[in-house]
């Protein structure tokens, strides 16, 4: 059976609902768990004695280098590193050969999920319509008998539009795919049926083509696309893939998704746009995070807007654990881990790995 440590903060229920209960859970069923309460800065090693560790599952205060090396023991670490890597002791990590279990998939599902919401929310104009009839306001008169939506933006079915994801990693790629999958669906005409592109430069050739997705320059998604889905980290190459002249070039009325970061858009140049309803939008990110109130993106028809919940379920949350515990007992099998950063993962996201 093996030794396991919960390093965890004070407020982790209150943070991560339903995370700690889980970890206790699955993990006790692989060995001797201790949890261990440690605040913002108080390093693990300080607080247990690290000599016969196996394994940790970092929720909570500080791991360092000086935490690795008085744990010789130490197979894995399990954390969520949130697409930065949030302070892990890299270095003295990769030296053991220890792997670090990157639980930030977990939120993959329900990122993705809110994604391809918003953009139908916006293509139908769900919230105008929803605040019209909560209003107590005339309902039921269209722009005609048989149509409905906003004619100067993108509209309708997203299964017939020509959609652009930016990145096609484990949130992108799902949307891609359902997409993909949305389109062939359209119908039988090519007048009916959507076609879905992608841009990224880290997935091995071939893969997006098996999803039906084909995988071009971010100047050609940006000329061919009526959607675009910004899934991509907050990583250095991200930066502003979306910039102002790219932004200048979308098609008037393309409906532009972000979900992940705002880092890649060049938002001052992309609020230029919308405030001058020459493109619409969809946001659960910002650059400015609360949106300030007078943000000009609020109140806007052409905008439709959540606060930041994309991967804020408890499906995410579970599954954070259970990427945790399922790797964990990997490694005791002897088997090799499913969710370990590698190296080119690491020089993504913190360029720290070499």
């Amino acid at each position: 059976m093996a030794d396991i440590v919960v390093a965890r903060d004070p407020r982790l229920e209150e943070i991560w609902p339903f995370v700690a209960e889980r970890l206790r859970e699955r993990l006790g069923a692989l060995g001797a768990v201790s949890v261990v309460e440690l605040p913002r800065n108080t390093p693990l090693g300080t607080r247990t004695d690290l000599s016969s560790v196996q394994g940790i599952a970092w929720f909570g205060g500080q791991l360092t280098e000086a935490c690795v090396a008085a744990a010789p023991c130490l197979r894995a670490v399990g954390c969520n590193t949130d697409n930065t890597g949030h302070g892990l002791p890299l270095h003295g990590l990769r030296a053991r050969g220890i792997p670090a279990i990157d639980t930030t998939r977990a939120w993959a599902q329900s990122v993705a999920e809110l994604a391809l919401g918003l953009a139908i929310a916006a293509l139908r104009r769900v919230p105008q319509w929803h605040a019209q009839l909560a209003a107590g306001q005339p309902s039921f008169q269209y722009e005609a008998q048989q149509y409905c939506d906003a004619t100067g933006f993108a509209n309708g079915e997203l299964g017939a539009k020509r959609v652009g994801v930016i990145g096609l990693g484990q949130i992108g790629g799902r949307v891609a795919r359902w997409c993909t999958a949305l389109s062939a669906d359209a119908g039988t005409g090519e007048a009916l049926r959507g076609r879905v592109v992608g841009y990224d430069p880290f997935l091995p050739e071939g893969i997006s083509e098996s999803w039906g997705v084909d995988r071009v320059g971010m100047d050609e998604l940006v000329a061919e696309s009526e959607v675009i889905f910004v899934t991509v980290p907050p990583t250095p190459s991200a930066k502003y893939l979306l910039d102002r002249s790219r932004i200048a070039r979308l098609r008037r009325g393309a409906l532009v998704v972000i979900v992940t970061r705002a880092h890649a858009v060049e938002m001052p140049a992309l609020r230029e746009r919308l405030v001058a309803d020459e493109l619409a939008g969809a946001f659960d990110v910002y650059d400015v995070e609360p949106l300030p109130h007078d943000d000009p993106l609020r109140g806007r028809a052409n905008v439709v807007h959540t606060p930041h919940i994309a991967g804020r379920t408890r499906e995410a949350n579970l599954r954070t654990a259970d990427l945790i515990a399922d790797d964990f007992a990997r490694l005791l099998r002897g088997e090799d881990p499913l969710h370990a950063l590698t190296d080119a993962a690491i020089r993504a996201r913190t360029a720290a790995g070499s």
